[in-house]
This record gives structure tokens, C-alpha cells and sequence, in this order.
């Protein structure tokens, strides 16, 4: 099959997906944060009580967009996104669960900003611009409806996702990213991820 006509069918498969998804999102429940705060204690090992990793390779939380987290949490449950275990965790939760527990981490306190190399980070910042990374993620990476924020995230994890995404392991929901990420190089990965984990 032709790459064009996958792409067509991918296209077609992310549009019937969203367009879905803002039916059922529409219909369900308001989201709970208190109940969300119960239904996460599962996650806490891991993305904390307070939505900070407990460690570099494991993304926080806090502060992230609700739908995106409810996105990212669908696409795991349907094995669009693999990988860390999140497939398996995401199996057993409902829409209106994954609903909670995004307005619980969303409305907690954004991750500090991180300290680093000014160079690498000035890098990052010349690299986002030319790149038009504000356009989707918000002007300072505070991410917006579905799509994620980047800001005080952990360095080592960017790194992996944006490499990920260059490669195609990771498959973003509309192609933008995978587009985005094609033409950087390890170098601008890193002085990306420094910029973003920087600011708050």
C-alpha cells in the first residue's frame, strides 16, 4: 500500500476517532476532581500525589491540560500509545474514570521550572521559534485543550518522546509532531527539552 493512501486512512481513522470522542466527552458527566483524586491513588507510585514523577523518565502531571491527560489515557486504552505500562492500567478505566483523574492532576500546581545550561536552553528557545512550538503548546509551553504541556517537564522524558515521535514509535494523534520532530537532531532534541523543562 502507498504511503500516501496509508496517510489518507490514518487521517480518516484520527478524524472519526476525535470526532467520536467529542460525542462521548460531551454527554458524559462533568468531571469530578475529587473522585479523580481517589480513582489516581493508583497512579501516585509513579506520577505522584502532586503530579511530579517520581523519577526523570516518568512525566508530570500537574498542571497538564485535562483533556490532553484524557486523550493520552484513550489512546492507551486502545493501543494507540504502548508502552511504560499505561496500556495495561488504561484497560481497566472507564471514560468518566480518566475523566476524574485528569481534572484532579490538571488543577494541581504546574512543576517548578528547572535550572540548566543557559547556552543549551537559548538554543531551545531560537529552535522552538523557528519550529513554531508555541503555536500549538502555548507561548510558554503551558499547553492548551488536547495538546500537552511541556513546561518544568522532565528533560530525560522529552527527550525520549520527541525521539520517539522522530522515529515513528510514537505515533502522534494527527501527524503534526511527527512532522515537527522529523527534521530535528539529537542536538536540537536536547537543547528542546532544556528549554521547555526551564520554563513554568
Amino acid at each position: 500500500m502507498k504511503l500516501q493512501n496509508i496517510k489518507a486512512i490514518l487521517g480518516v481513522a484520527f478524524f472519526t476517532t476525535s470526532a467520536w470522542l467529542s460525542i462521548q466527552l460531551t454527554q458524559a458527566a462533568p468531571p469530578d476532581p475529587v473522585a479523580g483524586k481517589a480513582k489516581a491513588a493508583m497512579c501516585f507510585a509513579c506520577h505522584g500525589e502532586n503530579g511530579i514523577g517520581s523519577s526523570p523518565e516518568i512525566p508530570n502531571l500537574a498542571a497538564q491540560p485535562a483533556l490532553s491527560i484524557t486523550y493520552q489515557l484513550i489512546q492507551y486504552r486502545g493501543q494507540q500509545r504502548k508502552g511504560s505500562g499505561m496500556d495495561g492500567i488504561a484497560q481497566a478505566l472507564s471514560d468518566q474514570d480518566m475523566r476524574d483523574i485528569a481534572a484532579y492532576y490538571s488543577a494541581l500546581p504546574p512543576p517548578p521550572a528547572k535550572s540548566g545550561n543557559a547556552q543549551l536552553i537559548e538554543q531551545g528557545k531560537q529552535i522552538a521559534s523557528a519550529q513554531f512550538c508555541n503555536s500549538c503548546h502555548g507561548a510558554q509551553f503551558q499547553g492548551q485543550k488536547h495538546i500537552a504541556r511541556l513546561a518544568g517537564q522532565s528533560e530525560t522524558y522529552l527527550i525520549t518522546q520527541l525521539k520517539n515521535i522522530r522515529s515513528g514509535e510514537r505515533v502522534d494523534m494527527d501527524g503534526t509532531m511527527g512532522s515537527a520532530a522529523k527534521g530535528l537532531s539529537d542536538e536540537d532534541i536536547k537543547a528542546l527539552a532544556a528549554y521547555a523543562a526551564a520554563l513554568n
